[in-house]
């Protein structure tokens, strides 16, 4: 860091200025603008006061900052919702890169595309709807939790499977201390390796083996989860602390039900969109109607898609 010091001597005496520039090298040796320059005024030199300009008519009013424009107040309101919506396309999106070619696979070809190529599940838009299948919609923070919306999940039979060395599904909601099993339903041997912050996992399991998961702690954000014998074969978990969450469906359709009423924060996320998240990482405000169904539409834009 910089620092100049610079002295402005009087009028009286010397017929020019003195500048001492005082250099102190910082971290790095990167030098700052001028604005870190400190300047000691003249204090004896004598100065004509600024001209004025005409005086304002008394009963002008003094120019206010514009003040900005107040937020919404969340509504708080009392009582159970269900929210529903789609998720769709907007444009053509890409064509689905093949990643294994039938009879082609690197590794165990007599099950892995033995009778049919295997496509990436990054980005799957049905073509009639241009409804997107996979995407993840969850609540960031509910301002309550349903008791019987947590006993569903708590109660729910999931299940995580290897089918034809795909995983299915492709994306997939938990709730924290809620069990998942893990499955095989293929002959040769896979092994799950879930690359999560608070419950990472690594499960190698044989062929037709069935273990059970139970994820510890709620996630930021969905983690990876890969096989390491099959390198192609990639999955999303999101862990949660409430059940308020749901995976569109092959036309890009959700719905979760017993939501609390009022503005609840909304967060779409897709794999395929850049930085993953649809909406703002934060959520956005959601008006969930009590007693009643809300619709909320989102809409993916091609051009927020990253490549890959």
């Amino acid at each position: 860091m910089f620092k100049s010091l610079i002295l402005k001597p009087s009028s009286v005496g010397l017929g020019m200025s003195v500048i001492l520039a005082m250099t102190l090298a910082g971290c790095g040796g990167q030098a700052t603008d001028s604005s870190d320059a400190i300047v000691i005024p003249d204090t004896t030199a004598v100065t004509s006061p600024p001209p004025t300009s005409a005086a304002a008519p008394a009963d002008t009013p003094a120019p206010t900052a514009a003040s900005p424009s107040p937020s919404a107040a969340p509504v708080v309101a009392e009582g159970w919702g269900t929210l529903k919506g789609q998720v769709t396309f907007q444009g053509d999106p890409p064509a689905a890169k093949l990643l294994i070619e039938k009879g082609q696979a690197p590794k165990d070809p007599e099950v892995c595309a033995k009778d049919t190529p295997i496509f990436s599940e990054r980005l799957v838009v049905d073509p009639a709807s241009k409804g997107v299948k996979f995407v993840l919609v969850y609540l960031a923070r509910p301002t309550r939790v349903n008791d019987e919306a947590k006993q569903a999940i708590s109660t729910a039979n999931l299940v995580f499977d290897q089918e034809n060395c795909v995983f299915d599904p492709h994306v997939m909601g938990m709730m924290a201390g809620v069990p998942v099993t893990l499955k095989s339903s293929d002959p040769v041997n896979h092994n799950v390796n879930a690359k999560l912050r608070q419950s990472a996992f690594n499960q190698l399991l044989a062929g037709g083996q069935s273990v059970s998961f139970t994820p510890s702690g709620p996630e930021r954000t969905p983690g990876e989860v890969t096989c390491d014998i099959h390198p192609w074969m990639k999955a999303w978990w999101m862990v949660l602390d409430h059940p308020y969450f749901a995976v569109t469906d092959d036309q890009g359709y959700f719905e979760i039900k017993n939501v609390p009423a009022g503005t609840q924060k909304v967060v779409v996320w897709q794999e395929a969109v850049d930085r993953g998240f649809v909406t703002a990482p934060s959520g956005e405000d959601v008006e969930i109607k009590a007693n009643d169904t809300t619709v909320k539409d989102f809409t993916i834009a091609a051009a927020k898609l990253r490549a890959g």
